[in-house]
């Protein structure tokens, strides 16, 4: 990797001159030609005119220049917003938590999370960022960690806020995808708890079922996971009952059971194919008793036709 951002460096071309100021060499784009007050304004222009790049522009000449006038906060905001619409969201973050971390009464303090957390969403999504976190390189790197921490921001930022209840949801969307199942249910869960009468509470059940639904189907299906989903469609029942949401939560728990039923039969087919049929109806018998809906049911019953052991004989086995 460090041989990649070297090669890329030594060929990434120069966009400006650079000037040495106090020390530093800047970028001849970034020297003040006017006042503070004056930049300032113009950056106030480029934002009502959406123009991004002059935005840029410009809240940054007042950033690198006037660093102790009372512009200099409000500037990082705007460069944040630039990047955001310029759909650099790495360097977009990086900017409103610099504005973050000033230590004053902060004029777009709620704008700024909002901004954050629709970052959060567009890395969720498939935005990616760049290569080592250097601005001039690809945007290659996943950010679903980026993201995750973003909501993690957002969440203690505005705890009871709208904003952390989509966080929460959006989090565990992540954690799902990276098959971290059992956080995804715990941060669902963490939702449904303080978001009780939220309009998202019932799709966190919805999400917690499709959690259980692809964990069983990944992994070794366990036999708590459908105990576990089976509480989580009660409860959703209980607290919802009227939600057309509660159909698809029963048709993943149907689901659920079709997989279950899936490996007993394959079990007793195993038993089957290695001559001991006395075992293989132990497990028939339990798929019809335990899933009597399950396509698995269905064909245990045509095994046991062809099977036909004495049952007197299968408790004596």
């Amino acid at each position: 990797m460090r041989y990649i951002i070297l090669f890329l460096l030594a060929f990434e071309p120069l966009s400006a001159a650079y000037v040495l100021k106090q020390g530093k060499f800047v970028s001849s784009e970034e020297v003040a030609t006017s006042t503070a007050q004056e930049h300032y304004a113009a950056a106030v222009k480029a934002y009502e005119e959406k123009n991004w790049k002059e935005l840029l522009k410009q809240a940054t000449i007042v950033t690198v220049n006037f660093e102790g006038t009372p512009y200099h906060t409000d500037a990082l905001h705007f460069i944040g917003i630039a990047h955001f619409h310029l759909e650099d969201y790495e360097l977009a973050n990086n900017h409103f938590s610099d504005y973050l971390k000033v230590q004053t009464a902060l004029k777009y303090f709620r704008e700024t999370i909002e901004y954050k957390f629709q970052i959060a969403e567009h890395f969720r999504k498939g935005a990616k960022r760049h290569i080592a976190g250097v601005a001039s390189l690809p945007k290659w790197m996943s950010a679903d960690e980026d993201a995750v921490k973003i909501y993690d921001e957002v969440i203690s930022a505005l705890p009871s806020d709208d904003l952390a209840a989509r966080s929460l949801l959006g989090k565990a969307k992540i954690q799902l995808k990276n098959e971290d199942f059992t956080a995804s249910i715990e941060t669902l869960q963490t939702l449904i708890r303080r978001f009780r009468k939220h309009a998202l509470a019932p799709k966190a059940y919805v999400q917690i079922a499709k959690v259980y639904l692809t964990e069983c189907q990944v992994q070794y299906p366990d036999a708590d996971f459908i105990d576990l989903a089976e509480i989580n469609l009660r409860k959703f029942r209980q607290d919802f009952p009227s939600d057309e949401r509660v159909v698809t939560v029963e048709h993943m728990f149907y689901d659920m059971q079709e997989v279950y039923a899936k490996s007993f039969y394959e079990i007793g087919q195993f038993f089957e194919r290695t001559k001991k049929p006395h075992a293989a109806v132990l497990y028939y018998h339990k798929i019809i008793k335990a899933y009597p809906n399950s396509r698995s049911a269905e064909l245990s019953k045509a095994r046991l036709k062809k099977l036909r052991p004495p049952l007197d004989n299968e408790t004596s086995q």
